[in-house]
């Protein structure tokens, strides 16, 4: 799940902690390398929120927040599997994938806050360190994976250039 402040994260994952147990389910929080204040919390040996200054400067500016919400954090403190910083070029990349399905799949027009979690797993899938990556992260063929996009084309130009004009590309 992406997070900003960690709120909507911690709120479902509250809730999917609450129905199935936290030891049955893995989570993968991810968030831009500029605000990546709940990556940094989750390094942090004492478990401490840790906020992030400066310039916040990413095309996920729906999760560009810099502080973390102290009752989401403590919810994705004691139930997150891991916790990811990723780069622009992944929240790019999962926009265009979910904008360009395989098969029959559906075409899903996100944003690039929305689109992180399928950049993610399309970063690690085109990675030349994708084994190693998908044990660190506990995934494997059998996986089933749920991700949210939680945001559509809020900027058609900007989603034309990410899309159809390759902005932000992976090479």
């Amino acid at each position: 799940m992406q997070a900003g402040v960690g709120a909507m994260a911690g709120g479902v994952l509250g809730f999917l902690a609450e129905k199935l147990g936290a030891e049955n389910i893995k989570t993968i929080i991810v968030e831009p390398n500029q605000a990546d204040c709940i990556y940094r919390s989750g390094l942090n040996a004492q478990g401490d929120m840790v906020n992030v200054g400066g310039d916040l400067d990413t095309i996920m500016v729906g999760l560009a927040c810099g502080e973390p919400n102290p009752l989401g954090w403590e919810v994705l403190r004691n139930c997150s599997t891991h916790f990811v910083s990723c780069e622009d070029k992944l929240g790019a990349l999962g926009m265009r994938v979910l904008g360009n399905p395989m098969a029959d799949d559906p075409r899903v027009v996100s944003g690039e806050s929305g689109a992180i979690g399928v950049g993610l797993l399309a970063g690690l899938y085109y990675s030349e360190d994708q084994q190693a990556l998908m044990d660190k992260l506990e995934l494997d063929s059998d996986s089933v994976v749920l991700v949210f996009s939680t945001e559509g084309d809020t900027d058609p130009s900007h989603y034309r250039d990410v899309v159809w004009q390759g902005k932000y590309a992976s090479a």
